[in-house]
């Protein structure tokens, strides 16, 4: 069996209500930051907290790419989803049958595998229509 590895530690966890992406929040001003960053970059505060994101949000735009990637086989298709938070996060979109992207649609994240490496599954998250 293939060993899970995450494709950036400290990106998503999985919890008791399912997958989690995990962001930072600066302590002076409140901007959140997906992925996590070393230092604010609207006030430069380096004082940043961990912080749990909402497990669905709003498409906002995708593209469906049918040309293979070095990861991904054609189709795959990526895209931003807007979280509650205030942010825009990019990722893999899961393409699901009968339920085509509409720009609007609540989406919800997954952890899934993206791909083979050697001997692993390198693990990371998605989003997937609801």
């Amino acid at each position: 069996m293939a060993e899970k590895i995450a494709f950036r530690e400290g990106c998503f966890t999985e919890g008791a209500d399912g997958p989690i992406l995990l962001g930072n929040k600066c302590g002076k001003c409140g901007q959140v930051f997906f992925p996590k960053v070393n230092f604010c970059f609207d006030c430069l505060n380096e004082e940043m907290e961990e912080v749990k994101l909402s497990r669905q949000g709003s498409l906002c735009s995708y593209s469906t790419c049918y040309m293979p990637s070095i990861h991904f086989e054609p189709p795959y298709a990526i895209g931003y989803v807007d979280m509650p938070e205030g942010i825009r996060v990019f990722g893999p979109l899961k393409i699901v049958e009968n339920k085509p992207f509409k720009v609007g649609m609540m989406m919800k994240v997954v952890i899934e595998k993206l791909w083979q490496e050697g001997d692993n599954d390198v693990i990371g998250y998605k989003f997937e229509p609801q």
